[in-house]
């Protein structure tokens, strides 16, 4: 990513992966210039019901199931700095 040649007002960026990678990558693309607000983190937890029933996919108060896979990083930034959610 610091190699990368973007345009910080132009991009958006899509991140999946571990939760740790995601965590990294999104500091090295606010370090390239992008706003957290412009990160998109794909937060897929193991899902049995896909209605928000069981809680299998709760992430903190949200359902990913209901709620939404894909989510702004700004959103979670602070909750996937945290162990265990």
């Amino acid at each position: 990513i610091p190699r990368m040649a973007v345009d910080p007002d132009n991009a958006i960026a899509l991140v999946c992966g571990p939760e740790v990678m995601m965590r990294f990558s999104a500091r090295a693309l606010q370090d390239a210039g992008l706003a957290p607000s412009a990160i998109h983190v794909s937060m897929e937890r193991n899902m049995k019901c896909a209605v928000g029933l069981c809680g299998h996919c709760q992430f903190a108060g949200d359902f990913v199931c209901k709620d939404g896979a894909v989510v702004r990083y700004d959103r979670v930034a602070r909750l996937l700095a945290l162990k265990e959610i």
